[in-house]
């Protein structure tokens, strides 16, 4: 393992080689590696926090560890990440047989968010796109694929409920990531765990 400072520039997409380049770098380090581990373990315990009641579904916590993990440790490893915290879940919580289209929509998720925030600027609108591409493209989309897979019906009498479901939850989740990044991002930054953002502030774009 690598002990050495990791790079930590922004960057406006993620498509510049060099992006890529930090993220295969972040598979190297003791640190991130660490908090990898530690973002599973928060995981496991957020799952049996209670979810808050909205509309007919339930804002659950999950998102708040696989968001953090996406930010710091990026895509490549939020990828492993994902992998490893859904089989654990099903190990020590299973629910039903294993289905591994479940295990790519988590790795799925925490890819969309780490391209969203792995170094880049964080922004409201970018919290709020995040958690739409996730709900929309990861929860709904795919999730009703594998619906259609394990408890058959036809594709478009999941998705349209799903799809209702996740809508609802996109702004709250939104604005509970906006506090919790707010407060550990000058944390995180003083750790040299992500770069530094303008004045410390999460601003509207």
């Amino acid at each position: 393992m690598k002990h050495n400072h990791l790079p930590l520039n922004l960057y406006r997409t993620p498509f510049p080689p060099a992006y890529w380049r930090e993220a295969r770098v972040a598979m190297s380090s003791l640190k991130l590696l660490v908090f990898a581990a530690l973002m599973v373990a928060v995981t496991r315990a957020l799952s049996l926090v209670p979810g808050i009641p909205i509309a007919h579904t339930k804002l659950t916590w999950g998102f708040l560890s696989r968001s953090l993990c996406a930010l710091v440790c990026g895509p490549v490893m939020g990828l492993v990440f994902g992998f490893v915290e859904d089989i654990l879940g099903f190990i020590l919580h299973p629910t039903g047989d294993f289905f591994p289209g479940y295990t790519l929509s988590t790795m799925a998720g925490v890819l969309v968010y780490a391209l969203c925030f792995f170094r880049r600027r964080i922004t409201v609108v970018r919290l709020v796109a995040a958690n739409l591409l996730v709900n929309l493209l990861v929860n709904a989309a795919m999730g009703s694929v594998w619906s259609t897979m394990v408890r058959g019906g036809v594709y478009w009498g999941w998705f349209v409920p799903s799809l209702a479901k996740n809508l609802v939850t996109v702004l709250p989740k939104a604005v509970v990531l906006y506090f919790l990044f707010q407060a550990l991002l000058p944390i995180l930054q003083r750790m040299n765990l992500i770069p530094c953002q303008v004045d410390g502030v999460i601003r509207l774009i």
